[in-house]
């Protein structure tokens, strides 16, 4: 997954030079976002870093409760993303999830939902380009008057086709060494081969970093997609 590093990369870089593929790859269903502006009092929480006192949206559910999205925010094209940003109820005050650094969402408000999707950028395109996906989805909604949350993977994720994890379990077991993007590419390869279903790309992957030590500023990507997997294995487990 292609990784920013600072808010300052986040502000500089990352945004002005990912923006572009980011809403061409993402699905159409999620721009529209209408905003709602609440009547009620409602401000940021204090806790919450990058966040002025004013909400940047507030949403109102038919039931009376009301949201706040409190964070860093860009507008690109008529397209709102968030990162390092909370939700949080009016009233009360209170945090519900706070989403990082490494996380870059959009989010839909429809049928009195509010839908947080959380956008990863990896090789799941033709020929292992990367795209925007949405990897994580976040739902509130309210129920006999309360807001209720629930959080769970995208599992429609395009699954790599057998030629495609047979080319990647190739290139790990035959390179003998790799320049260091090229080899946190690799990892990205067998985290999508993993979630496609292949207990071999998976095994490769956890074996990683000790065929391909990687350097200090990868080692953060790749515990992130660490975290990816292991997600991916606890939602497909038997409850």
């Amino acid at each position: 997954m292609k990784y920013l590093l600072s808010p300052a990369l986040l502000a500089v870089f990352g945004l002005a030079a990912c923006q572009q593929q980011l809403e061409a790859s993402t699905p159409a269903q999620g721009q529209r976002m209408p905003v709602q502006r609440a009547t009620v009092a409602c401000s940021c929480p204090a806790e919450v870093p990058m966040a002025t006192t004013e909400p940047d949206s507030v949403f109102v559910f038919s039931a009376g409760p009301a949201l706040s999205v409190c964070g860093y925010k860009e507008t690109r094209k008529r397209q709102e993303f968030f990162s390092e940003f909370a939700v949080s109820t009016c009233q009360p005050r209170k945090v519900l999830k706070y989403w990082d650094i490494r996380e870059r969402c959009r989010l839909v408000f429809r049928n009195d939902t509010l839908t947080v999707e959380s956008l990863k950028n990896l090789p799941a395109g033709k020929n292992f380009t990367y795209e925007f996906v949405r990897f994580r989805i976040d739902q509130f909604y309210t129920a006999q008057g309360q807001v209720r949350h629930q959080s769970f993977l995208n599992r429609n994720l395009r699954p790599y086709t057998p030629e495609e994890i047979a080319r990647v379990k190739q290139d790990y077991e035959k390179a003998p060494a790799l320049k260091a993007e090229k080899s946190i590419e690799l990892a990205n390869r067998l985290l999508l081969s993993a979630l496609s279903g292949d207990q071999q790309a998976a095994v490769y992957f956890r074996q990683f970093p000790g065929k391909f030590p990687l350097p200090s500023a990868y080692e953060e990507e790749y515990a992130d997609l660490q975290r990816m997997l292991r997600d991916w294995n606890r939602q497909a487990a038997p409850r």
